[in-house]
């Protein structure tokens, strides 16, 4: 036993902690997808979400998933056309980044949920894991100093929408849903590009003008994101797929 001990050492010695980590933690990120199809005279749930080469990351996407379904059917059980002529409906559909050749996946789920009024509630909701080990990672992994992050964040977000939203700008809107919180800006992906952050209807502009996406590249974060991370974004590794999609149209 001492020697085989000895001998494992001196091979993990010789080939280093580099060589044990040459490949992607686990491959390909996306095994499959989940179809969930409900239909009753009230209600529609028509949600899809991705099965990852991980069991935690694919268990927190499927608790969201079924925790919303489970809410929506909440939102008028009784509802079966007869006050109002038109079936409740969920959709939800998503998008998978892998980027640093598969250590980080990122998630974003598109929900549409609809319980009568003038038009449908949408939302973004996104996740980013460390392939690694299945964990998640959330802003205060991303920016180890997350309030001087965020105030850089919140000033680049702010240049893209003033000019990109034209003439839906709403100022105090956009003031709002920039105050640089953890609520305004968590729902965040890695790209091969940055760090994209995600606003849905109503937070900087209003419903017409849609849910709204910025993407910061990488170098106009430089000292705010974790090391780890910062390295990982920086390799030069053979790029995955940028994106994988539910296989029917995603609903913006």
């Amino acid at each position: 036993m001492p020697r085989t001990l000895t001998l494992l050492t001196i091979l993990f010695l010789l080939l280093g902690p580099s060589t044990l980590r040459a490949g992607p933690p686990c491959s390909p990120p996306v095994l499959g997808a989940v179809t969930i199809a409900e239909q009753t005279p009230g209600f529609q749930v028509d949600a899809e979400y991705p099965v990852l080469c991980r069991t935690n990351p694919t268990r927190t996407v499927r608790d969201y998933v079924s925790g919303t379904i489970h809410q929506f059917k909440q939102t008028d059980p009784d509802h079966d056309l007869r006050h109002f002529p038109h079936p409740y409906e969920l959709i939800t559909r998503y998008a998978v980044w892998p980027v640093s050749g598969g250590r980080y996946v990122s998630v974003k789920l598109h929900v549409m949920v609809y319980t009568g009024g003038a038009h449908p509630n949408n939302w973004p909701m996104t996740w980013v894991f460390d392939m690694a080990d299945g964990s998640g990672i959330t802003l205060d992994r991303l920016f180890p100093n997350r309030e001087a992050a965020l105030t850089k964040v919140s000033t680049l977000c702010r240049e893209v929408l003033s000019e990109s939203l034209g003439g839906m700008l709403v100022p105090d809107m956009l003031d709002a849903g920039l105050v640089p919180t953890a609520d305004n800006f968590s729902r965040f992906i890695l790209t091969g590009e940055g760090v994209a952050f995600f606003f849905g209807p109503y937070q900087v502009a209003p419903y017409a003008a849609g849910g709204q996406v910025v993407t910061i590249p990488y170098e106009n974060l430089d000292g705010f994101l974790a090391p780890d991370i910062a390295a990982a974004t920086r390799t030069n590794r053979p790029p995955l797929p940028e994106m994988q999609k539910s296989g029917k149209n995603t609903h913006n």
